[in-house]
């Protein structure tokens, strides 16, 4: 069983409200969520495991992930940090995948509220979480004492880029412009955050401050199209009801999706890594 538990803040109100926020539609509790998720982990966990090692990434590493998600990533540090602790928080840990393993602890956790101890891990990952909450720069001042000195946050966020990767007369371009100004709207969500995070790491006080981005390839078939298709499908009552589109529009966008002559790059990966100061 997953070993739920939690670590408060003092004078913390608890997840309810966030958790009321932000999973009103990306809910741990649709039963196709955990399909989501697995697309997700798909398209991004080879690039996320290439950085974690690129940190050094050690066997007796205490390590926290943040948005845990369906626990692809935690599963991964857990096994290479097997003389350590890894830590996986999330509002809904429903999706963790199971068996946990021995040095791998679940959390239910609000990270724009809750806090863990001091100098307690070597390495903090975020992947797809800061850029939903508008506490963003606050959340990052917040980490760096979480961290051990030299320790290292690692911060991956999607970017929104059909002005690149689709034409204006795209289908597909109208319903993600929708789904992402859906999101900004209801979840505070920012789709320039990834940009931003070094500076707002530089300005924190980390040190060693790099950023770099990925452009994954959106085809028929692809982890990143079944993504963003399992995605468009959970946001579209939304999106028709608010009047952003017409279900004509949504099924024309997810038709494009399956087009196999279609190639774009309409999200981009930007990952910034920064280290707490040695002294």
């Amino acid at each position: 069983m997953t070993n739920h538990s939690r670590t408060p803040d003092t004078g913390a109100a608890g997840p309810g409200a966030a958790r009321e926020l932000y999973t009103d539609v990306l809910t741990h509790r649709r039963p196709e969520e955990r399909a989501r998720l697995d697309a997700l982990s798909r398209a991004f966990d080879p690039q996320t495991r290439r950085r974690l090692e690129a940190a050094e990434i050690a066997p007796d590493w205490s390590c926290l992930e943040i948005g845990a998600g369906a626990g692809t990533v935690a599963h991964w540090m857990a096994a290479r940090c097997h003389r350590g602790r890894v830590t996986a928080t999330d509002l809904d840990v429903a999706l963790v995948r199971e068996p946990v393993p021995a040095n791998l602890t679940v959390l239910v956790h609000d990270v724009t509220e809750d806090a863990f101890p001091e100098g307690a891990f070597q390495l903090i990952h975020a992947r797809a979480v800061l850029m939903h909450l508008p506490q963003r720069e606050r959340i990052i001042q917040r980490m760096l004492p979480w961290l051990a000195p030299g320790g290292v946050l690692l911060v991956e966020d999607l970017v929104h880029f059909p002005r690149h990767g689709l034409p204006a007369s795209s289908p597909l371009r109208r319903v993600i412009d929708a789904w992402w100004a859906s999101l900004a709207t209801s979840f505070g969500m920012d789709d320039t955050w990834g940009v931003r995070v070094a500076a707002a790491m530089r300005d924190t006080g980390y040190e060693k401050v790099r950023s770099e981005a990925d452009l994954p390839a959106f085809h028929a078939g692809s982890p990143i199209a079944e993504f963003s298709r399992l995605t468009i499908q959970a946001v579209a009552p939304r999106l028709v009801s608010t009047g952003l589109l017409s279900e004509a529009d949504v099924h024309a966008g997810l038709e494009e999706i399956d087009d196999p002559g279609h190639l774009s790059f309409p999200i981009a990966v930007v990952a910034t890594s920064g280290h707490r100061p040695a002294n």
